[in-house]
This record gives structure tokens, C-alpha cells and sequence, in this order.
């Protein structure tokens, strides 16, 4: 017996044993461990609320800092993973009441949803508080139109006709009631198209404005666009407000009018379309032999209409 003793003794030195001592008793205390969290326990655990499902209209405050305890039963391992972990528990305002300028939300209705967000095994057995209240703000809601595009890059001899065409030609938007307010309408970006000898119909993003949302993102932009060519005709000068007793003659009598006309067109275009005229109650107040010529009508589909001279000499013959 002695001598199986000291053969124990000097086949295993005193620093050996003390750590094989160690070691057992680790895992002694592991396995204790384990078997203490593998029991199932009661445990209140606080849990940061993130607010989902907010109404379009509604502006949370972003200070806005809220905590619900749940009364959760589960395993001793699932609730380490909540206190050290799992931290945060979505909760939907879809429901929440709004109507009287502070937000409430019953807890209790949504204590399904809340059960689905826990691990499988736990069990939601109460909430605290029942009910959320918090402040929040209001957003204001507006429908304003869409304005054309501002330039176009169009191939020499081609011009849109008519009006622009805008799907949908008016949006709505959200944001801060005293941005809302400013705003009458917005603007698209920019075509990205250069040359233009087609029609046109694009698909175009809105420009983006600071705190505004847009419920539509894009519209779509349609035009006509012809082949125009450019005629010159000469027109006769009119004088009005001619006193009866007087007789005058402009120096010259007529001028020479350019337009730009569709191609299809240009052939019906005559002078007599045009209508020019001078004013005789402006030589009261104009010291000088001169009068201003100014147009007064002209042909339905000319655009960029010039004349010259722009103002001609009279004499009167009394």
C-alpha cells in the first residue's frame, strides 16, 4: 500500500494534481451551469422599443426614447440572450391613436405580435405599461402640379407644337406644414435627350426637395414635335387713333415680317394675316418724328415672330 503511494505520488507531482483538481472542478461548475440554464424561469426584461408602421402623415420626435418590460417565460440560456443581447422589440403604430394630439398605444392588442419576436420557446405572460403615450408631430399634405421642362435641345428646323402633355400632372406631397405652404408647384429633371427631331415621351424623375416626400417619384412627359421652316412676307403698317382732321404718312409704309411655320403649313400663311400697327397717341409725349410698331394679330401656328424696322417716321399733311 505504501508503495502504491509513492508510485501515485511520483508519477503525478503536487503542480499536476493541483491542476487536474482544477480542471474537474470547472467542469464540475460547467456542467452545473448547464443544467441550471436548461430549467425554465420567470424573468422581467426591458426591452428599447423601434416604432414601425408610422403613418405617412406622422413625424416621430427623434429624441424619442421608449422602454416596455416584458414578463417572459423561457429557458435560462434564452433569457441571457434577452438581458445581454436580444435588447430591442418592434411595436407598430399602424393602430395607435393619434386624435388628440398625444399618440396612445394599447400594448396588450399587439401582444401577439410582440410573442412572435421571442424565441419559439418563450412565453409572453404580461407587459408594463399596458399603454404608450408620446408627443409627435403632424405632417401636411398637398397636391401641386408638375411644371414642363424648362429647355429642350431641339435639331435645327424642329420645334415642339402644342401644349406638354403630364402624367400625372399633379402630385401629392408631404412635409412640415410651413414648408408645404411655400411650395405651388415642382419641377422634373432634365431630359436627357439632345437633337430632338421626334416625338417625345419620357419617363422622368421629380427634383428632390429638402424634408419633402412625393407620393409618386416620376411622371411621365409626352409632346408632338414637326419640322418647322422659317418664311418672310412684307406686311402693311396701320396708324390708329388718327383725329379726323388729320392726314399722315409713315416712312416706310410697310416692313418686312419672319416666322417660324410649320412646313405643312407655310403655304397657307399670306400677308393680310399679320396686323401691324402705330399708335398716333404716342407722338403727344414722344418729341421725336417716330412711332413704335406693334403687332396685333397673327396667324394661329407662327411662332418666333420679328419684324423690321421696329419703328418707323410719319409726317402729317394737314
Amino acid at each position: 500500500m505504501q508503495r502504491n503511494f509513492e508510485f501515485f505520488r511520483l508519477r503525478f507531482p503536487e503542480k499536476k494534481r493541483l491542476r487536474f483538481f482544477s480542471l474537474f472542478v470547472a467542469l464540475s461548475s460547467l456542467f452545473w451551469i448547464i443544467t441550471k440554464l436548461s430549467n425554465t424561469y420567470s424573468s422581467s426584461i426591458g426591452f428599447k422599443v423601434n416604432f414601425v408602421d408610422v403613418p405617412d402623415l406622422i413625424v416621430l420626435d427623434q429624441n424619442l426614447d421608449a422602454t416596455i418590460y416584458a414578463d417572459i417565460t423561457d429557458s435560462g440560456f434564452d433569457l441571457l440572450m434577452y438581458h445581454f443581447f436580444i435588447n430591442s422589440i418592434d411595436v407598430s403604430l399602424e393602430n395607435a391613436d393619434f386624435s388628440k394630439g398625444v399618440a396612445k398605444i394599447d400594448l396588450t392588442d399587439q401582444k401577439f405580435t410582440l410573442q412572435q419576436q421571442l424565441f419559439q420557446s418563450a412565453t409572453l405572460n404580461n407587459i408594463s405599461p399596458p399603454n404608450l403615450t408620446f408627443s409627435y408631430g403632424a405632417l401636411k399634405r398637398k397636391k401641386i402640379p408638375v411644371l414642363p421642362p424648362q429647355k429642350m435641345s431641339f435639331k435645327p428646323g424642329y420645334d415642339r407644337i402644342g401644349q406638354w402633355e403630364i402624367i400625372p400632372d399633379s402630385i401629392w406631397l408631404y412635409g412640415l406644414a410651413q414648408k408645404v405652404d411655400s411650395l405651388q408647384s415642382v419641377a422634373i429633371r432634365p431630359l436627357l435627350v439632345d437633337n430632338i427631331d421626334d416625338d417625345i415621351s419620357e419617363q422622368v424623375e421629380l427634383i428632390p426637395l429638402d424634408q419633402i416626400e412625393f407620393e409618386t417619384e416620376k411622371v411621365t412627359v409626352k409632346a408632338s414635335v414637326k419640322r418647322f421652316t422659317e418664311k418672310s412676307l412684307e406686311a402693311l403698317v396701320n396708324i390708329i387713333n388718327l383725329p379726323d382732321t388729320l392726314a399722315i404718312k409713315l416712312f416706310p409704309q410697310s416692313l418686312n415680317v419672319t416666322f417660324l411655320v410649320l412646313v405643312d403649313q407655310a403655304e397657307g400663311i399670306q400677308s393680310g394675316d399679320f396686323s401691324f400697327y402705330c399708335d398716333f397717341d404716342e407722338a403727344q409725349s414722344n418729341d421725336q418724328n417716330t412711332l413704335e410698331i406693334k403687332l396685333k394679330q397673327e396667324p394661329k401656328g407662327v411662332r418666333n415672330v420679328r419684324w423690321t424696322p421696329m419703328k418707323v417716321d410719319y409726317l402729317i399733311r394737314k
